[in-house]
């Protein structure tokens, strides 16, 4: 009998330290994600196993039980499945073996961290802060303005290596795209404040109106594209605070124009030469020189055209030779493609698939679209299973859509799933966390009951 007690007693203690260790670790991801890929990937691991070991400690599995889990177990077992057909099984299956922790993440927030309004206050609060110091960053990279160099340098030093590019604290050129995945997080949580003063208000305007500034401001079209469409669902769906979201609008929209017709980044430069091609605008700076400031230097720089450039002539454009090369695979193997992360080595290995190659000399890593790339890695049966998997997180969402919270969600899940977007590989560890993160919590969003003071 006493064994039992104290059996029971270390198998509480070690069920309770568990899920303490993994909130933590869950509160830290946010600022971890700003460092790089490998904490983070380190932290999301521990947190499955430490979920799993939970879940048998405590001898339960209920979880299993609900649809959308069902499904996206479903969507990972395709992977599996579709690993053995393709061109090198051994990449593919490694690939889709690890991608299960993507999944067990997600569950494991939505059915274990995060099971309280305090944690997912806390959560938000968090991702708040960062949101606010990648914005502040970058806004300090762009006010260090070079003529010759471009942006200067963020408060850590980094620097980018492509010209009109913003890095922030990531040294790397995706601010844009991470604040536009997270962006409207805080605005829920804004909205939900109780009797708020005009600090509250202001406070929301800034944030707002600064983030999709420095989106913008990034260079990252698709992620400037993605915040938009997510501030329109914000106006149609959300009626609480519509006059703040518009005067937002109102003030960054006054910050884009200001910048586009006034800032010295718009004309010091004279184009030699323009072509919807990767690096196909070819420009000449001048300024002072870096040895001898009182004499002016020129500077040709090639960089990428405009967004405006590539839509015109999309045929001719990169993103249609990757389209298109991914297109050819898939017609190949059409039920279950090359093979997961095989789009490289197939483009490399067969000159059917050139499109690409013949341009640039090169394969893409990826075909820059998800759907397009479980398309052509994984076949139909890979892609529909993909595709029943948000499916059945719509319908978790729109189950009971009049409430505050679920909008929320709604308007989250268009932002990371609508299709058109050119995005990164799921399979890279990076985005793939701040996908299924942002996945994550947007579920967990529709498990609580909110009220929404305007509609009531």
């Amino acid at each position: 009998m006493s064994y039992k007690i104290i059996n029971n007693f270390m198998l509480s203690y070690i069920k309770f330290d568990l899920r303490k260790i993994s909130i933590i670790l869950l509160y830290l991801l946010p600022i971890s994600l700003l460092t790089g890929p490998a904490i983070p990937d380190i932290s999301i691991t521990l947190i499955c196993i430490f979920f799993l070991l939970a879940s048998i400690f405590n001898r339960n599995f209920t979880w299993i039980k609900k649809h959308w889990i069902i499904a996206s177990l479903f969507f990972w077992s395709s992977l599996v499945f579709t690993s053995f057909f393709s061109n090198n099984y051994i990449i593919s299956l490694t690939e889709s073996l690890i991608f299960i922790r993507y999944i067990i993440f997600c569950i494991a927030i939505n059915c274990w961290l995060i099971v309280s309004k305090k944690s997912l206050d806390t959560l938000i609060i968090i991702i708040l802060i960062t949101l606010m110091f990648v914005t502040i960053d970058c806004l300090y990279q762009f006010l260090n303005y070079d003529s010759l160099q471009g942006f200067g340098s963020d408060l850590f030093g980094f620097t980018s290596t492509h010209y009109g590019r913003l890095t922030g604290p990531f040294s790397d050129d995706i601010p844009g795209s991470h604040i536009s995945r997270y962006i409207f997080f805080p605005i829920f949580y804004f909205l939900l404040i109780k009797n708020q003063s005009y600090t509250f208000d202001i406070a929301l305007i800034l944030y707002l109106s600064l983030a999709s500034f420095v989106v913008w401001l990034s260079g990252e079209a698709m992620a400037f594209a993605t915040t938009s469409l997510g501030i329109v669902l914000l106006l149609l769906l959300i009626k609480n605070k519509r006059k703040l979201v518009i005067i937002s609008i109102v003030f960054s929209s006054i910050l884009i124009f200001l910048t586009n017709n006034y800032h010295k980044m718009n004309y010091d430069y004279t184009i030699i030469d323009s072509t919807p091609y990767h690096h196909g605008l070819l420009i000449e700076k001048f300024g002072p020189c870096p040895e001898n400031k009182n004499v002016n230097c020129s500077k040709i720089i090639k960089t990428n055209p405009k967004f405006t450039e590539v839509i015109k002539n999309f045929d001719k454009s990169v993103y249609f030779g990757i389209y298109l090369d991914a297109f050819k695979m898939w017609m190949d193997n059409k039920m279950t493609g090359v093979g997961l992360n095989n789009y490289e080595n197939t483009c490399l290995a067969d000159n059917k698939y050139s499109s690409v190659k013949i341009n640039y000399g090169k394969c893409s890593a990826h075909p820059h679209n998800i759907y397009i790339q479980f398309l052509s890695e994984t076949g139909l049966i890979g892609l529909i299973s993909f595709l029943i998997m948000l499916i059945f997180i719509f319908i978790k969402i729109i189950k009971n859509i009049n409430t505050i919270n679920n909008k929320f969600s709604l308007i989250i899940f268009f932002t990371l799933f609508w299709p058109i977007m050119s995005t990164g590989s799921l399979l890279k560890n990076w985005y793939g966390i701040e996908v299924f993160f942002a996945l994550g919590l947007l579920i967990s969003l529709t498990n609580f009951n909110f009220t929404n003071q305007d509609e009531t």
